[in-house]
């Protein structure tokens, strides 16, 4: 399953459509943003993703072909199938109930012109865009509430003002008859971009306009990369105090912002002075993830420890979830017979990785990374996804106070790694320990360095062991032969 924002969807879906035949950039461009200007630089950044997950290497395309200075074409014969009606998108999330009944909650205030501000907020991958796709799909048909949605898009953001709120305008106005165009024309009248730009306040009148007779639901997306206007306006809307039929759906990765974004500093405050409130998306509980497992698998029981062995290896993520049931489904784990559901093979034979739909996402995640984040971390990964700070700083050849130090400033920038707790050491002596956030990344991590960095390092935390348990060594006996063979030494 491949996890897709609603434009880098709309870009696929486009090509698809009209698959086998050069689509121009123009015809796109056109086709997704009518009379509105965009960028040719979007379509790039929008190609450029969906490259990424689906694994295609533009110099040997599968999917999608560049025809240079001219569009995109996509390669595959399409096959139309029939698709579940939207009534049933809410079906597909599992564990999200409260959350859905908390969007509810605020809907039906909405109705009541009690204007309602919401972040909704979450790691890569949690169900952020599910959630909004499944809550619009119950919802947004219901006569008379008009939604507008737009997106920020990574190193994009600060290029251009206003860019996921024209966007937003620019769906709305598509699927409205006419009435949402003619009031924005007429109180925002530089909202396209082409008389240079509406203000904050005008687009505030307008949105107001347009949601004092109906609910108005305004959906941006990922504003962790939006532009400081499109910040500016949300504030204003939710700050305002006239009575509107107005809801702002705004969803972000808190991973993606330090302390010190505008971004951080505007929550904080709206939420301060009750201006707005925040839906923070966690990890699935096994019950949800054993009640997803069931539904895919088209049974009612389960193999013993499966739903045990997939909670514990995505870590309650669904977007990890989806993919290591895909992992299994594609190494032939599973066997029914006669409506019972078996495993062909032992758990404890089970091999899952990193599956292959997600290495190319979490490889782009590290790549991010700056080359001594990314060290730190390999080191972390030799010890496994549950790690002492003692042994990486034996792998790195520095001191523990040095490695705790690194640790503390890496934990504030990146949400790959938390702290867990700390540990006394034979001496005496405290050691922090960490813990990564998924074992995923641990394994993509330790995949990932070159083989003779990684056993040498296992030595290192080898010597460590029998430097520190000297005369005891035999309570660390397993943990010293794990390194020892992990690094090539003969036991």
């Amino acid at each position: 399953m491949i996890s897709l924002t609603p434009r880098p969807f709309a870009v696929l879906r486009y090509l698809v459509e009209n698959s086998q035949r050069l689509v121009t950039h123009d015809e796109l461009l056109e086709a997704l943003w009518p009379e509105t200007y965009v960028q040719p630089q979007v379509l790039r950044t929008y190609i450029l993703e969906l490259r990424k997950l689906l694994g295609d290497d533009p110099s040997y395309p599968r999917y999608i072909q560049t025809v240079p200075k001219r569009g995109y074409r996509f390669l595959c014969a399409v096959t139309d199938v029939s698709s579940a009606s939207n009534a049933g998108l809410s079906a597909t999330l599992v564990g999200r109930e409260f959350e859905q009944g908390f969007l509810v909650d605020h809907l039906n205030r909405v109705k009541k012109a009690e204007r309602s501000t919401l972040f909704i907020t979450g790691e890569p991958g949690i169900g952020k865009t599910a959630l909004i796709d499944a809550f619009c799909a119950q919802h947004c048909e219901e006569e008379g509430l008009r939604v507008a949605r737009g997106q920020s898009i990574e190193g994009f953001g600060g290029k251009e003002a206003f860019y996921p709120v024209r966007e937003a305008l620019n769906d709305l106005c598509s699927c409205d008859d006419g009435k949402a165009r003619s009031l924005l024309n007429s109180l925002a009248p530089g909202w396209t971009g082409r008389n240079g730009g509406s203000s904050v306040g005008e687009l505030c009148e307008a949105f107001e306009s347009l949601a004092a007779n109906h609910p108005l639901l305004l959906i941006f997306e990922d504003i962790h990369w939006a532009d400081t206007s499109t910040l500016d306006l949300i504030s204003a809307l939710a700050r305002r105090r006239s009575r509107a039929k107005l809801m702002v759906l705004a969803s972000y990765r808190p991973s993606d912002i330090d302390t010190e974004h505008p971004l951080r500093l505007l929550e904080q405050d709206l939420l301060t002075n009750r201006r707005s409130e925040e839906l923070r998306l966690g990890p699935l509980d096994k019950q949800a993830i054993s009640a997803y497992l069931r539904r895919e698998l088209h049974s009612e029981k389960l193999p013993s420890g499966l739903s045990s062995l997939v909670h514990q290896h995505c870590a309650g993520n669904p977007l990890f979830m989806t993919a290591v049931l895909e992992h299994l489904r594609t190494q032939n784990i599973f066997r029914l017979d006669d409506g019972q559901l078996s495993l062909r093979v032992p758990l404890s034979e089970i091999e899952l990785g990193v599956p292959e739909g997600l290495a190319g996402i979490i490889e782009f995640q590290l790549e991010k990374l700056t080359d001594e984040d990314r060290r730190l971390l390999e080191a972390g990964s030799i010890a496994g996804t549950i790690f002492p700070a003692w042994a990486a700083a034996a792998a790195l050849e520095i001191t523990i106070d040095q490695v705790e130090e690194a640790y503390a400033k890496l934990v504030r920038r990146v949400r790959l790694l938390t702290i867990a707790g700390h540990d006394e050491l034979p001496d005496g002596t405290q050691s922090a320990f960490y813990v990564f956030s998924h074992a995923l990344y641990r394994e993509a991590l330790y995949a990932r360095m070159p083989a003779a960095r990684r056993a040498h390092w296992h030595r290192r935390v080898a010597e460590r062991l029998r430097a520190m348990f000297a005369g005891q060594e035999s309570s660390v006996a397993y943990e010293i032969a794990a390194h020892a063979e992990a690094g090539g030494v003969a036991r």
